[in-house]
């Protein structure tokens, strides 16, 4: 998103990287154990620094996690919403927490998609094809050129946007734009690769309310849960790791008995449907679950890294449960 800050927010890219520690948010306990650990890279999901700052001094708590990650020569990668919005990110690891199947996007109104064309005299059709492919382009392809000078052939491929700048880059450095043209058509076609929030479904005829409740707060390991609404039997979800709200009325509309998500304002709590039902699992629960799916990608990814999940809670807030039966509010 075009507010969000992403990327290497600290460190130095050439640097190497031996060990990587997972998190969601980078403190002063998380940094100690990265230390502990030895590593030389931190991924976190959300970011250390999101707007300009001024100074670098460790007299605030910002200043003292950069301050003490330069001088440790730890480096700091953050994936945001770009990891909210991926295929089998956040939304889709909670729903897979949540055994639901037949997972899809919820919201695909992105049109990031770029039609890439490049017109090359290079004669190694298949190194051509494998440079787009390294750049994540799909369904890339060339024919021959007719009525033009001999040799010449015409690449097309599908891309995401933010792609295109260091497809572009790459093929420079190849040399593959000198003698050749390259065009970015937009395409009203939404992305395969990108969205917001997941819908799934629980086979045969879902299940009941509270069992339902029941199965959220085991798989989050939660002890309660804030709801409001009420349905008899759930058999398609919709889910928003993290502030998600936003998407209550497309989930909805997808024909979904629930939706989960986190940040819930009060007036939000209010639903327009009979049969509806929305919770509110709490924003560190909701997105908790993708440190370890990083932590299995990143192995999975490097054979000859060692990567750690935090075993630190960074969840600032805490939930107080009383013993005493509350009693009905009557006005006097």
């Amino acid at each position: 998103m075009d507010y969000d800050n992403v990327g290497l927010l600290v460190g130095d890219p050439k640097s190497e990287v031996h060990a990587i520690l997972t998190c969601l948010d980078v403190t002063e306990e998380v940094v100690e154990e990265a230390i502990s650990k030895n590593v030389q890279l931190i991924v976190a999901h959300h970011p250390l620094i999101f707007y300009k700052i001024g100074s670098i001094t460790p007299t605030n708590e910002q200043g003292k996690i950069i301050y003490k990650l330069i001088k440790n020569d730890i480096g700091l990668l953050v994936a945001h919403t770009n990891l909210d919005a991926a295929l089998d990110g956040v939304s889709f690891v909670l729903a897979n927490i949540l055994g639901l199947d037949n997972l899809r996007f919820l919201d695909k109104s992105y049109s990031i998609s770029r039609k890439i064309r490049l017109v090359t005299a290079h004669d190694d059709a298949e190194a051509v094809l494998k440079l787009l492919n390294y750049y994540s382009a799909e369904e890339a392809h060339y024919f021959t050129v007719e009525n033009r000078e001999h040799g010449l052939k015409c690449f097309e491929a599908i891309i995401d946007k933010h792609h295109v700048a260091e497809l572009r880059a790459g093929l420079q450095n190849e040399g593959l734009l000198k003698a050749g043209s390259f065009q970015v058509t937009e395409l009203s076609s939404p992305s395969k690769n990108f969205g917001l929030g997941v819908i799934g479904e629980y086979p045969e005829e879902g299940v009941g309310k509270n069992e339902f409740l029941h199965l959220v707060s085991k798989a989050l390991n939660l002890r309660a849960v804030r709801f409001s609404g009420d349905v008899d039997r759930i058999k398609k979800v919709a889910v928003c790791g993290g502030s998600g709200i936003s998407l209550k009325e497309k989930a909805m509309k997808a024909g979904a008995q629930a939706f989960i998500t986190a940040d819930i304002k009060y007036h939000d709590f209010f639903t327009e449907s009979d049969n509806f039902l929305l919770v509110d699992v709490g924003h560190y629960e909701s997105e908790f679950p993708i440190v370890e799916e990083l932590k299995n990608e990143l192995t999975d990814a490097f054979d000859d890294l060692k990567v750690f999940a935090t075993k630190k809670v960074t969840n600032p807030m805490n939930i107080y449960i009383s013993d005493i039966e509350p009693q009905s509010i009557h006005q006097s």
